[in-house]
């Protein structure tokens, strides 16, 4: 049967490949690579069962390893590599057994048993041998596709995507046109033991998109991207995995805007109470990042607007200004903010009355109502940072 090994594996090659209809061995190449590792596994095996000289066990274990890891190189699944090995063995072995009632070999029947049970034993060597190099090298790609993920997505916060011909590596790096608009996150790390955003990758995955992520400076960051991109339907996908303060900000331009992105995105999450888990678009929070964008003008709105608030005793202070919260809340209607607040509505209008002696603001005013509005921003803002107020 040695003489014969090549036609005997060609054989077996094509009923694979009649069973596989062209799923995973779909190029003429990679038909190549099944005959030709047909060819020599057969070969091998009648060698064996023909007790001739073959290769030393390490070489044999070296070739099966090598084998695993081209495979995984190839992009053949695991499966249909393993199905290969065991279609050539059970086909070997129903080849044998047709010689043998046919007449054409003479062989004893325990003999025939004993050589199944070599072949099926090998099988379990070359399976195991097999898997092992292919599931590594598989981890080794995955891992060296991380990096190169993460690289890239460094670039993009350090600006390089408006650079064209690193733009233009997206597509193979991120699988993310360059053009297309995308969503950059950043999801501030406040405790090593729990992720800011759980598993975000899968409910985008489920969305039918594409995001890519990594860590830099107590941050998890990523780059989002799917067909009709839609915040609504992106929030509602993101919001059951948020376990902290986390940032979104489009990039309408695609890889060319992400840096503005990524720091706005950055900012807007800074902006949130650190004890508020909370997902936050930056164009929903405008008047914070103004703000936070520049200290030195918020702590002046706050104290030219609620300074002489804040000099009051914390009973009345904390009542003044809860009183101005529920008034900016009901566009300064003092029945819906006395409802809001359990209390009469002429307490609140007294209140009021003293808000704007104290403030010098009068809240019917639309330019007074914003700068009141700015400065309980600005109050809150750092507060939640841990500043003086003013």
């Amino acid at each position: 049967m040695l003489e014969q090994s090549q036609e005997i594996a060609d054989e077996i090659t094509a009923s694979i490949l009649d069973r596989d209809a062209g799923t995973s061995w779909s190029t003429p190449k990679l038909k190549a690579v099944l005959r030709q590792s047909m060819r020599e596994h057969v070969r091998r095996g009648l060698t064996r069962l023909a007790g001739e000289p073959a290769e030393e066990k390490g070489q044999l274990v070296e070739v099966l390893r090598a084998t695993g890891i081209e495979r995984a190189r190839q992009g053949i699944p695991l499966e249909a590599v393993l199905s290969a090995y065991t279609a050539g063995n059970l086909l070997l072995w129903e080849e044998l057994a047709a010689r043998v009632r046919t007449g054409r070999l003479t062989l004893p029947a325990d003999e025939l048993v004993s050589v199944g049970q070599t072949l099926w034993h090998d099988l379990e060597i070359q399976s195991k041998l097999v898997s092992e190099a292919y599931r590594r090298e598989i981890a080794r790609q995955d891992l060296q596709d991380r990096r190169r993920q993460e690289n890239y997505l460094a670039g993009l916060l350090e600006g390089r995507g408006s650079v064209p011909e690193f733009a233009a590596r997206s597509e193979e790096i991120l699988g993310i046109h360059p053009e297309e608009p995308v969503v950059c996150v950043v999801a501030i790390v406040e405790d090593t033991y729990n992720d800011p955003l759980h598993h975000p990758e899968d409910r985008i995955e489920r969305l039918g998109g594409t995001s890519r992520w990594g860590m830099r400076e107590d941050a998890l960051y990523g780059i989002i991207s799917f067909q009709g991109l839609d915040e609504e339907r992106l929030t509602e996908a993101l919001r059951p995995a948020v376990r902290g303060r986390v940032g979104l900000s489009l990039a309408r331009d695609g890889i060319a805007g992400t840096a503005a992105a990524f720091r706005l995105a950055g900012r807007v999450a800074a902006t949130l109470p650190a004890d508020e888990p909370r997902l936050v678009w930056a164009a929903s929070h405008l008047p914070e990042l103004l703000l936070e964008s520049s200290p030195d003008l918020s702590g002046m709105i706050v104290d030219h607007v609620l300074g002489p608030v804040l000099k009051l005793p914390v009973p009345q202070r904390s009542t003044l200004m809860q009183t101005l919260r529920a008034l900016l809340r009901h566009d300064g209607s003092p029945t819906y903010a006395a409802e809001e607040l359990f209390c009469h509505r002429n307490t609140v209008i007294y209140r009021s009355r003293q808000l704007t002696e104290l403030t010098e603001r009068d809240m019917q005013q639309p330019r007074d109502r914003l700068l009141l509005q700015l400065a309980l921003i600005a109050h809150d803002l750092a507060v939640s940072a841990g500043r003086s107020p003013a």
